[in-house]
């Protein structure tokens, strides 16, 4: 009898343990997700659905498609810039962008992308998002395309 009522309070105190490990984890994940959205880091990596959520919460931010014009002409995001990063004028053209404004930079899979967002970073833009899951994954999460 002293057994099973050991044993049965074992298994009591690691579901409780478990199950606040997991409201834990949905908290510190919400957390992220806020401290994500809000910090003023230069350049930030976000997932899809934190770019999604940015582009609701802040519409003014400029959307830049760092991809091919044949990948751009196939479908991107309904905000989208197009700003080839093969074009022989693609630092000129980020130049001439303003340095103050919010930028969210994606590719097909998040390479490009990066390489872009540390370029603008090296130039001294203010603040800019690198959407490190790509095209498909923003039209996955929701994101409007055209």
């Amino acid at each position: 009898m002293q057994r099973n009522t050991l044993f049965l309070g074992i298994v009591m105190l690691f579901a409780s343990c478990n199950s606040a490990t997991d409201t834990n984890t949905e908290a510190t994940d919400s957390a992220i997700t806020q401290s994500e959205i809000g910090q003023a880091a230069a350049v930030q990596s976000v997932g899809s659905h934190i770019a999604k959520s940015l582009l609701a919460q802040q519409p003014e931010i400029i959307v830049l498609d760092v991809r091919t014009p044949e990948e751009f002409e196939a479908g991107h995001l309904e905000k989208a810039q197009l700003l080839n990063i093969y074009d022989q004028s693609f630092e000129q053209r980020l130049q001439e962008l303003d340095k103050t404004k919010t930028y969210l930079v994606y590719c097909a899979v998040g390479g490009r992308s990066n390489q872009a967002v540390q370029a603008m970073n090296k130039m001294g833009f203010n603040k800019v998002y690198d959407a490190t899951e790509g095209f498909m994954a923003l039209k996955s999460a929701g994101v409007p395309v055209k």
